[in-house]
C-alpha cells in the first residue's frame, strides 16, 4: 500500500515529483525526504526533510542514504539519476534487509540502461526493432552512409550528443574511443512512462510525444495512444531481466509506416513523468497498489498536453551574508 515516508534519491530539479510523492495516498499526505550531493536543490528546498549525501561515486553514499532512510521511517527509494541506477541496484537488497524497497531494476536491466552499445546488442539478440549502431572502432573503418548520430555509449541530457547530414563530415578520429554511432531514423520520438511490479508486470504503459526538448529533457509535450507503441514497449520490458518501478522507454515512431524502433531504455523516472500523471496515468498509485492477485486498472487521456514554465524555490543562507563569493 502507500509508503507513509518517501526518500527521493539525487531530487536536484524534481521539485514536481515530491509532491506528486507526498500526494500519492489521497487521503494522507506522506513525508519527503529528499538527497543530494549539493545543497542547492530546488526538489530538497520543497521537501519535509532534506539531506545532504556524499556523491555517488562515494563508498559512503549507499551507507549515508540508507542510515538517513531508516533515520527518518522510509519505506521506499526512490532513484532519479542514471549514475546511481547501478549502485542502488547493487545495494537493494541491503535497503530490503532493513524494511526499505527500491524502486530499481536489477543490474542488467541497470547495465542496458547505462551502456547504450550493449542495449543495441540485447535488442538484436531478442529481435526488438531498434537503431542501427556502431561502434566507432568498426565505424573508422566502415562508416555508415548519410545522415547519422555520434554519442557516447554512456551519459543522459543529450550531453555530446553530435548530428550530421552526412556521415562524411563526422570527424570520426577526434572522438572519443566510447562513442556509438547510430544511423539517423527518421520519425517522431515519443517516450513511454512504463510502471512494472514486483512480479514483473506491466501495470501500465503511457506514450507521450516530444514536441520541445530543454537541455535533454521535454518541456513541451502531449500524450498520445498508439497501441503499435505500447504493444512492443510491453513486449520489451515484459522481457526485460528483472525490471522494475518505473521507467521510461524512447522510441522513434513513424506515422506513414507504424513502424516502431527502440531508441533507449532509461530504468528510472522521466523527467516528463509529471505529463502522464497529470492525463491520469497515476504509475505511483499503480505500484504502491499493485498485489500479488490484482492489477490496478490504469485509465490516462489521451491528447494532454504540459507546457512546462520555469518556478523556483525560495530558502535563507546566511552564510552567503558573510562571504557572497563562496
Amino acid at each position: 500500500m502507500y509508503p507513509r515516508s518517501w526518500l527521493l534519491s539525487s531530487g536536484g530539479r524534481r521539485g514536481a515529483l515530491v509532491e506528486l510523492l507526498r500526494d500519492a495516498n489521497p487521503g494522507r499526505p506522506a513525508k519527503v525526504i529528499v538527497t543530494d550531493a549539493s545543497e542547492l536543490s530546488a526538489a530538497g528546498r520543497l521537501a519535509d526533510e532534506f539531506k545532504i549525501v556524499p556523491r555517488i561515486d562515494s563508498g559512503e553514499f549507499i551507507t549515508e542514504t540508507l542510515r538517513i532512510g531508516l533515520l527518518h521511517g522510509a519505506q521506499v527509494v526512490v532513484p532519479t539519476i542514471d549514475p546511481e541506477i547501478a549502485v542502488f541496484s547493487d545495494a537493494r537488497n541491503s535497503f530490503q534487509k532493513r524494511g526499505i524497497d527500491v524502486w530499481v531494476s536489477s543490474p542488467q536491466v541497470a547495465e542496458l540502461g547505462w551502456d547504450k552499445w550493449k542495449m543495441f546488442q540485447w535488442m538484436v539478440s531478442n529481435g526488438f526493432p531498434t537503431i542501427e549502431t556502431q561502434e566507432i572502432v568498426e565505424a573508422r573503418h566502415a562508416r555508415f552512409k548519410g545522415k547519422v548520430v555520434a554519442k557516447p555509449r554512456s551519459g543522459s541530457s543529450s550531453i555530446g550528443v553530435i548530428i550530421v547530414e552526412d556521415s562524411s563530415d563526422l570527424k570520426l578520429d577526434v572522438l572519443a574511443d566510447d562513442y556509438i554511432i547510430q544511423r539517423f531514423a527518421p520519425g517522431i520520438e515519443v517516450t513511454v512512462d512504463v510502471a512494472v511490479d514486483d512480479r514483473g508486470r506491466v501495470l501500465a504503459t503511457i506514450p507521450r510525444r516530444r514536441l520541445e526538448v530543454r537541455s535533454g529533457e521535454v518541456s513541451k509535450g502531449v500524450t498520445i495512444q498508439v497501441p503499435e507503441i505500447e504493444l512492443l514497449v510491453r513486449e520489451v520490458v515484459t522481457a526485460l531481466p528483472g525490471a522494475y518501478g518505473v521507467l521510461n522507454i524512447q522510441v522513434i515512431f513513424n506515422p506513414v509506416t507504424k513502424s516502431v524502433q527502440i531508441l533507449e531504455i532509461n530504468p528510472r523516472f522521466g523527467g516528463g513523468y509529471p505529463l502522464s500523471h497529470a492525463a491520469g496515468g497515476d504509475l505511483i498509485s499503480a505500484m504502491c497498489l499493485s498485489v500479488v492477485d490484482h492489477v490496478p486498472s490504469v485509465v490516462w487521456r489521451p491528447g494532454t498536453v504540459m507546457l512546462r514554465y520555469d518556478d523556483a524555490a525560495f530558502y535563507r543562507d546566511p552564510k552567503f551574508d558573510l562571504n557572497p563569493w563562496i
